[in-house]
């Protein structure tokens, strides 16, 4: 059963890697059925008995969210999903192209204006980098970047755009940079 949860909260039901619904709590009917919102775009029939991921955020200040695999059971008239959970709960994430970690996973060598920089963790829609005090200066934030990325198979560029930045109480410079289009590094870094 799920905890912390109130009527109305926001609910995400992901019925597949690029199509997650947002969505409502409603009710729990018992320990293990559950009642929210129709979606938009709406679920119709053909979702009925679809295997999803339903994700919430039990705190509302959004730092940590949970989730389980469910299943559609039935769609009301009134507009109502009721959805049986499969498992318990356990801290997930949403995010549509996982994180690589590079300093366990994969060497990588990123270059930004022909300067080499550290990557953090790369996904299909970004990269966190560390900046060291000799490195370029940050780019703003909004600013569009190119980088380059070298990996053992091959080498790709990607255009993006700087999220945010951040400096530690150590001098290190920290950027988030999303990717802008469909960058190739998704078949370096997931094939």
């Amino acid at each position: 059963m799920l905890f912390d949860i109130q009527p109305k909260d926001e609910v995400y039901l992901r019925l597949r890697e690029n199509d997650v619904r947002l969505s409502h709590f409603i009710k729990f009917i018992d320990e293990n059925r559950i009642a929210v919102e129709q979606t938009e775009p709406v679920m119709d029939n053909s979702t009925l008995m679809s295997l999803i991921f339903f994700t919430y955020c039990p705190d509302k200040h959004k730092k940590q969210r949970l989730g389980f695999q469910a299943r559609i059971e039935s769609i009301t008239p009134d507009n109502l999903i009721f959805i049986r959970q499969l498992t318990k709960p356990f801290i997930c994430d949403l995010r549509l192209w996982p994180r690589i970690h590079f300093d366990v996973q994969r060497k990588v060598n990123a270059f930004y204006q022909d300067q080499e920089i550290k990557v953090v963790d790369v996904s299909g829609g970004g990269t966190h980098l560390v900046l060291q005090a000799d490195d370029c200066e940050s780019p703003a934030v909004g600013s569009l970047v190119e980088i380059k990325f070298i990996f053992e198979k091959g080498e790709t560029t990607a255009d993006g755009k700087i999220l945010r930045s951040w400096t530690e109480l150590g001098g290190l410079r920290h950027v988030e940079v999303k990717f802008l289009g469909e960058p190739e590094i998704r078949n370096f870094i997931y094939k």
